[in-house]
């Protein structure tokens, strides 16, 4: 685990002029202060919003070649993507940026999302809990299809697969999927996956927590050791009165099951999170950040630089924030280790059984 204050920022999904300025211009900002993480949101569905950014596993690809140290996780539901494409598209991801890559599980109904995948024979509401209760398993198997050095590239002899070191997942539930994957085993073995805690259906799979309420988050114990994320939304400015104005210009979102609003100074906002973190309640934050307001620019970066700014160098003075990188992989920022390979523990235990 690490010993400091895990931070990430989870960008707003729509209401941009420019939303790939901004997105390259938050995730320039973001690596150079020391985030660990960006959270890529992607709804499938219009809102009233207006457009959304680009796609999650675009907008990642994209971020990917225009940074070095940050993660990058992209947002996908079961309800709407199959596992074997889902899984080589994060794989594909964590191999562009070198092991930065996570994946970010969503499982709750979208009636407007729902309306957009229906076909002859298939609606998102049908077996919703079966798909996604098997659906992280079914993606973290086929990233271990490809064992570590299946490719041996002899070539003295022409052999340049270890076949025995490449597996049929040939799952069979309510997905059905055989594998192998067609992309080799990421560079972090698993991608790192985050879910809401609080979401039964794959909460138990996931490497990092999401929890709303860092005051009713679980323990550390009940957590298993994983880290706890409390995702909030700040409104920060020099004076109290101005947080508030811009908390009311932003329609005065409250707090609930999802996140914890924070209304005032930077140092008010930072002694709260600070609060949270030194008597554990979480291990760090995902910061969820609104829109830009209109007056920003078509780049402006709103509460991203005022954030960025102004509170996280109260929290590096104060030793909670390392505001520099130990790690070059996303699961290093965490401090998770290597998962090892499925089939190949299989093997070791005992006769395969694919």
């Amino acid at each position: 685990m690490s010993t400091g204050m895990l931070l990430g920022y989870e960008l707003p999904e729509a209401g941009l002029p420019d939303p790939t300025a901004f997105l390259l211009a938050v995730a320039r900002k973001a690596e150079a202060a020391g985030v660990h993480h960006l959270v890529l949101g992607d709804r499938p569905a219009a809102g009233p919003a207006g457009p959304g950014t680009p796609a999650s596993l675009v907008a990642a690809s994209l971020l990917a070649v225009s940074t070095s140290r940050i993660g990058l996780v992209m947002t996908a539901a079961p309800a709407y993507n199959e596992a074997y494409n889902l899984a080589r598209m994060v794989a594909s991801v964590d191999h562009i940026s070198h092991g930065r890559a996570g994946w970010r599980v969503v499982t709750g109904p979208d009636a407007a999302a729902d309306a957009n995948h229906r076909r002859e024979g298939v609606d998102p509401l049908t077996d919703r809990e079966a798909r996604a209760r098997e659906f992280v398993p079914v993606v973290q198997n086929l990233w271990d299809t490809w064992e570590d050095g299946a490719f041996v590239h002899e070539k003295g002899t022409g052999r340049f697969i270890d076949s025995g070191r490449v597996h049929v997942l040939d799952h069979r539930g309510t997905l059905r999927v055989r594998g192998p994957l067609n992309v080799v085993r990421p560079p972090q073995g698993h991608p790192v996956v985050l879910a809401d805690a609080a979401d039964p259906l794959v909460s138990a799979h996931a490497d990092v927590l999401a929890v709303g309420d860092p005051d009713s988050a679980p323990t550390a114990a009940q957590a298993g050791g994983r880290p706890r994320l409390g995702v909030v939304t700040p409104f920060v400015a020099a004076t109290e009165k101005r947080a508030r104005e811009l908390h009311e210009l932003a329609g005065a979102p409250a707090s609930d099951r999802g996140r914890a609003v924070l209304t005032g100074t930077p140092r008010q906002v930072a002694e709260r999170l600070g609060a949270w973190f030194d008597r554990g309640a979480v291990e760090g934050f995902t910061v969820r950040f609104p829109a830009p307001a209109p007056e920003g620019g078509a780049t402006g970066t709103d509460g991203v630089t005022e954030f960025t700014d102004t509170v996280l160098p109260l929290l590096t003075a104060a030793g909670r924030f390392p505001a520099t990188y130990t790690s070059d992989t996303l699961r290093g920022h965490f401090g998770l280790t290597r998962p090892a390979n499925r089939f190949a523990e299989r093997i070791a235990a005992g006769p395969e059984r694919n």
